[in-house]
């Protein structure tokens, strides 16, 4: 018993140890920043762009860095669906559709992790769900550091890993690709 009593107690004050280690910031990303999805189809390519005004303000953050890896708490965003536009009313109600809006009105990008490397470098995990699935990812990231920090890259999924069914038109002649691809260009203000 006295052993298990002291095993719980190093774990409390390790998990304090480790918890106090959390440094916490206020960011706000931009309204300069750029988030579109780009799809293909079997006639053309179509891009649904991110209206920033749609993001919430500052919010808060925690992290932690050892050596080149840095850790996350509640480093996340939320996208309402709403605030994508694909450039045409049919489009974008394919886009919604897609989605499930009506059912699931948010995708949420959760950042865990990254890991750096040379030249502004870095390996972001980050977690999306979409239609109320999430997914793990692993995504090469440029990072500018500064005042305003930007934070640049391209993720491809394939949206039936989401179960979802990319719409069809046209009796099927007109057909959306599985992949798609999430171009993001942030600029973050600590």
């Amino acid at each position: 018993m006295k052993k298990i009593a002291f095993i719980a107690l190093v774990l409390f004050c390790g998990s304090i140890i480790y918890a106090q280690d959390y440094q916490k910031k206020q960011i706000t990303i931009l309204p300069a920043s750029n988030l579109t999805i780009i799809g293909d189809s079997n006639i053309a390519k179509f891009q649904c762009k991110f209206d920033t005004s749609y993001l919430e303000g500052t919010q808060q953050i925690s992290f932690t860095q050892t050596g080149h890896q840095i850790k996350f708490q509640g480093a996340s965003l939320t996208l309402n669906n709403r605030g994508f536009d694909c450039g045409s009313k049919g489009i974008n109600s394919d886009f919604h559709d897609l989605l499930q809006t009506r059912k699931h009105p948010e995708i949420v990008l959760e950042l865990n992790e990254v890991a750096l490397s040379s030249n502004n470098k870095g390996l972001a995990t980050i977690y999306i769900s979409i239609a109320g699935k999430k997914k793990h990812f692993q995504v090469p990231v440029s990072i500018k550091n500064g005042a305003i920090a930007q934070f640049q890259g391209i993720l491809s999924l394939n949206i039936k890993d989401y179960d979802l069914e990319p719409p069809k038109k046209l009796f099927g002649m007109i057909v959306v690709k599985d992949v798609i691809e999430i171009e993001f260009d942030l600029h973050v203000k600590k």
